[in-house]
C-alpha cells in the first residue's frame, strides 16, 4: 500500500513539530515539514512552494515557540507599518498579543484561499476553523447557538472600557468569581481569576506579571490586588478580552478539577483528568494529571457519558479533524460546561489508548480512513 504523504506546517525544531513528525514517520507517511515563517512571509500564500505541488494531507500545528515568526505576525496585522524586527522579544513577554492574533487571522485566511484553488490538498483542519477557535467570544457564541451548555459571559459588545468598570459589572450581576482572559490566548496566557467579596477589595489570581513597562507570561499563578490588579485588567481589556462567570470546579483527590477531551473527526478518544489547588488547572501551572481510573469512578455513569456528548457535539462546530474541548463538572457532577476549545489541544505528551497508541497515532489513522485517498497518496 502506499504511504500517505503529508506537510506539516509548523515551526521545526518545537516539541510539537518533533512529535508530530516522529508519528508520521512511525506510521510509514512521507513527510515534508513547512515552516511557518515561509507561510506568514507570503500571508498564506502557497505560489513557488514546491511542497504544496504534490496531493498531500496538510496538517496546521501551532505557531508558537519562535520569536522570528511571533514578530512576523505582529508585523502581518500592524497597519502602522511598525519595523517588527527591532522590537525585543524577552522569554514570556506578551508584547501585542491582539496584534498577533489579527496577523494569525490574515494568513489564515490566505491559506484557506491558497487550499481552495488546490483540490489535491486537503488540510485536516479548515483554517478558518481555526482562527475562530483561537477567537474565545466566536468559540463562545457558536457553542450557545448549537446548545451547547457554557458558562455565562459578558458579550464583546458590552464589555466594560476600564478595569474599574469591569469589576463594577462584576458586582452588578453578582459574580463572585470570573475569569478575565485575552480573548485570543491559549494556555492561560494573559488570565486573571477575579474573586470579589461581599465587603472588602476584590482580588485576583493571575499568569500576568508587569516589569520593565511590559507585561509578562508566569508558570507560577500569583495573587494580585488594588492597582497592580487594575493594571492587569486593564492590558486584558486593551488586547481584547473574553469574561466568564466563575465556576465551582467538582473536587477530586482533594483538588478543582476539569477535563481536556480530545475529540477525533467529531468523537471523544482521549481524555485527561487536570487537577489543581488553583482555579486554572493547567499542567504547565501546577496542576497534574489524575489518575484515570480512579478518577472516572467517581462520576456517576449517566453524567460522563453525556458530558462526552457535548464534548463531541461541541468539536463538531468546528471543520477540524481534532478539537481539544475543556469541560469542567460543578460539584456533584450534577452540571457540565464546556469552558473552551483548543484548535491545538492534542499535544498530551505521554498519554496513550488501551492498546498503546499515542493521540497523534490516533489522528493519523483517522486522517487517512477518511480524507480521499487521491489526495494523502504518492
Amino acid at each position: 500500500m502506499p504511504s500517505p504523504r503529508y506537510v506539516l506546517i509548523a515551526n521545526p525544531g518545537t516539541k510539537r513539530c518533533e512529535l508530530y513528525r516522529h508519528a508520521l514517520n512511525e506510521f510509514g507517511a512521507d513527510v515534508t515539514v513547512a515552516p511557518w515563517a515561509d507561510l506568514v512571509r507570503s500571508e498564506g500564500r502557497l505560489d513557488g512552494m514546491a511542497a504544496f505541488d504534490r496531493p498531500a494531507a496538510v496538517r496546521l500545528e501551532s505557531p508558537g515557540k519562535n520569536a522570528d515568526v511571533t514578530r512576523q505576525l505582529c508585523a502581518a496585522g500592524d497597519p502602522s507599518g511598525t519595523d517588527w524586527n527591532t522590537v525585543e522579544f524577552a522569554k514570556g513577554n506578551l508584547v501585542r498579543p491582539g496584534l498577533w492574533y489579527v496577523g494569525f487571522r490574515k494568513v489564515l485566511e490566505g491559506l484557506k484561499q491558497a487550499f481552495d484553488a488546490r483540490p489535491h490538498l486537503r488540510p485536516t483542519a479548515c483554517p478558518l476553523a481555526i482562527a475562530a477557535m483561537f477567537d474565545k467570544n466566536r468559540t463562545l457564541e457558536m457553542l450557545r447557538s448549537a446548545d451547547v451548555p457554557i458558562p455565562e459571559w459578558i458579550q464583546p459588545d458590552e464589555l466594560p472600557a476600564s478595569a474599574p468598570m469591569l469589576l463594577e459589572r462584576l458586582r452588578e450581576l453578582h459574580w463572585r468569581t470570573a475569569y478575565v482572559k485575552l480573548n485570543t490566548g491559549a494556555s492561560a496566557v494573559g488570565i486573571v481569576y477575579v474573586h470579589l467579596e461581599p465587603h472588602g477589595e476584590p482580588t485576583g489570581v493571575t499568569t500576568l506579571h508587569h516589569r520593565d513597562g511590559g507585561f509578562f507570561n508566569t508558570r507560577r499563578p500569583r495573587t494580585v490586588a488594588s492597582e497592580e490588579l487594575n493594571r492587569c485588567l486593564e492590558f486584558i481589556l486593551n488586547e481584547g478580552a473574553t469574561v466568564q462567570r466563575g465556576l465551582p470546579h467538582a473536587q477530586l483527590d482533594g483538588q478543582n478539577a476539569d477535563l481536556r477531551v480530545v475529540c477525533i473527526a467529531g468523537r471523544p478518544a482521549a481524555t485527561i483528568f487536570r487537577l489543581s489547588p488553583h482555579p486554572m488547572t493547567n499542567l504547565h501551572l501546577g496542576g497534574r494529571r489524575g489518575n484515570w481510573h480512579s478518577c472516572r469512578a467517581a462520576i456517576p455513569n449517566r453524567a460522563w457519558l453525556d458530558a462526552l456528548e457535548v464534548c463531541g457535539e461541541a468539536a463538531r462546530q468546528f471543520d477540524a479533524m481534532s478539537v481539544g474541548v475543556d469541560l469542567l463538572f460543578e460539584p456533584g457532577f450534577t452540571r457540565h460546561r464546556v469552558l473552551e476549545v483548543n484548535a491545538f489541544g492534542d499535544f498530551i505528551p505521554g498519554w496513550t489508548d488501551e492498546l498503546g497508541r499515542p493521540i497523534h497515532r490516533l489522528e493519523i489513522e483517522s486522517t487517512v480512513r477518511e480524507l480521499p485517498r487521491i489526495a494523502i497518496r504518492r
